[in-house]
């Protein structure tokens, strides 16, 4: 209350100053500033703007208003704000890095670059011009080169607000959670109202199989800024990863509210579906979202709803529809119009909508079947069994956020099978042309996979599948087939956590990284494994 108090009379006082002096470029920017920084933010900018038309040379007011537009995001007003000064005082380290800030807080990380360089050519040693820069690489891919211009941050200005969350999130796109650790609980000490960090250190906790410190730290995030996206997404993931279903399908449905899904969502005029409408009778749409082994995980749902009444209709993506036709009354791809429906749901909202917990996990496997077809032909294809048959996959999608913790170099993975006396036979696609080589000397399919039917049927001929986290995985679960998953240290949520087994797939083992980056162990279990069964 005191503060307001104060605040309200200073304002009085500035209004009262510019009553004295009318048109005045300084008394109309003390007074814009001060109502902006009272939460009266539209005439604060007005008065800002008009500080700046008494006076076109007035540099506060030209910052200030700079400041404002940036607030906004609107970037391109901010911009001109800042450049103004600029031509009136020459180089100036200040305006490029406002202007660069201006870029970044609107999304465009490429013009924040060039502008954070440009205030680094006058002043090389300006602290926040460096954490920022590095900021802006790491939001455009280039985690290697934050890092250096971070650390170069922290070693001029060690407690500079943002350092330590800005090289923890280098180290975290670098895959070195563990280092980032440390930094991320300092930027959280430093700033421990700040949802962001306290969001960053949730996530390298999860990545360090910490999953119930994690939920700490996103809860702490989303009570600073309930609408922090990424924060609520991963609470969501920290409490699955757990078990946890009922809260955690819940908070799972914030993730239509990051940009990350946008891409995935649906919009219909038809209702979404909930458990307690009514099925019977009505034709359901169910939509496919984010991959491939998303789809096959969960589409399990789809026979259960046939079972209540419902004419069920899948939207899928294209490789998948012809082996997935057996469970719904009707197949289209994904991004296609569907046939007309009464209610929707996408699939990654099914464990929600039916009320799914660990102990009622739909697990009647398999649920999937290799076509008949495709299993005579692969079979004509394979010949007759002289060894132990062993279908791999040593990558997923190279697109995946965390492709760079969940693939396996070949020459790496194939450690697994040494000494082992058994065909090894690949069977994903594609083969990314690093691993071309090591891969060479085994059965390699890759040119006569089709769709997913013909990797259902080849995968059905194998006495075991080991995999990478990839669809897979889900594939062989899906069918019923002995399958041995290799996952990383803070593994996906689907995985759970301290389990070896899958309670959505019966005949799915997990070999989980004994440390955090540790394939070799993860490795060498599995040859132990493969000696003695």
């Amino acid at each position: 209350m005191t503060g307001s108090r104060v605040s309200y009379a200073r304002i009085a006082e500035l209004r009262r100053d510019l009553e004295a002096r009318p048109g005045d470029a300084g008394a109309l920017c003390a007074l814009g500033t001060a109502l902006w920084w009272a939460d009266q933010r539209e005439e604060g900018l007005a008065r800002l703007r008009e500080a700046v038309r008494a006076d076109p040379c007035h540099i506060a007011s030209r910052t200030a208003c700079g400041h404002a537009f940036a607030a906004l995001g609107e970037a391109e007003q901010a911009e001109q704000q800042y450049r103004a000064v600029l031509d009136l005082q020459g180089k100036d380290a200040t305006q490029h890095f406002y202007i660069g800030c201006a870029w970044l807080n609107a999304g465009n990380k490429a013009r924040a670059e060039t502008e954070l360089r440009a205030a680094l050519a006058v002043r090389p040693d300006y602290p926040a011009a460096l954490s920022n820069l590095g900021s802006a690489l790491g939001q455009q891919g280039r985690p290697a080169e934050a890092l250096e211009y971070c650390r170069r941050a922290a070693a001029a200005q060690p407690d500079l607000p943002g350092v330590d969350a800005n090289i923890g999130s280098a180290l975290l796109a670098l895959g070195r959670a563990d280092e980032a650790l440390a930094h991320l609980r300092k930027a959280a000490r430093l700033t421990p109202e700040n949802a962001q960090a306290c969001n960053m250190l949730g996530g390298a906790l999860l990545g360090l199989d910490q999953a119930r410190e994690a939920v700490g730290w996103f809860r702490r995030a989303v009570k600073f800024d309930p609408q922090h996206m990424q924060a609520r997404f991963g609470l969501a993931v920290a409490l699955l990863a757990q078990g946890q279903f009922r809260a955690g399908w819940e908070a799972y449905e914030s993730r239509w509210l990051d940009p990350a899904f946008i891409a995935d969502e649906r919009v219909f005029a038809q209702p979404a579906w909930r458990d307690d409408v009514a099925v019977a009778g009505r034709t359901l749409l169910l939509h496919a979202e984010q991959g491939l082994g998303d789809t096959l995980q969960f589409v399990r749902y789809a026979p259960l709803l046939r079972a209540r009444g419902a004419r069920v209709v899948l939207q899928v993506q294209a490789p998948l529809m012809e082996l997935l036709a057996g469970l719904a009354d009707d197949v289209v791809e994904r991004g296609a119009a569907p046939p007309p429906f009464d209610l929707h749901c996408p699939l990654l909202s099914l464990p929600r909508a039916f009320g799914t917990e660990l102990h009622n996990i739909p697990a009647d496997i398999p649920y999937l079947r290799a076509p008949p077809e495709q299993l005579a032909a692969w079979s004509a294809r394979l010949g007759p069994r002289t060894r132990r048959r062993i279908g791999i996959a040593v990558s997923g999608d190279p697109s995946h956020t965390e492709d760079a913790q969940r693939s396996i170099p070949a020459a790496a993975f194939l450690s697994a099978f040494a000494g082992i006396d058994a065909e090894l036979h690949v069977l994903q696609k594609p083969i990314r042309e690093a691993d071309a080589a090591a891969l060479a000397g085994l059965h390699v399919h890759e040119p006569l996979l089709g769709d997913f039917r013909d990797t259902a049927a080849l995968a059905a001929l194998m006495d075991l599948v080991v995999t990478v986290d990839t669809a897979l995985a889900h594939l062989a679960g899906a069918l019923g087939m002995p399958a041995w998953v290799l996952v990383q240290y803070g593994a996906d949520f689907r995985w759970l956590r301290g389990r070896t087994d899958s309670p959505w797939y019966p005949t799915v083992r997990l070999f989980r990284q004994p440390r955090y980056g540790d394939w070799p162990g993860a490795l060498t279990a599995v040859n132990a494994a493969l000696r003695t069964e």
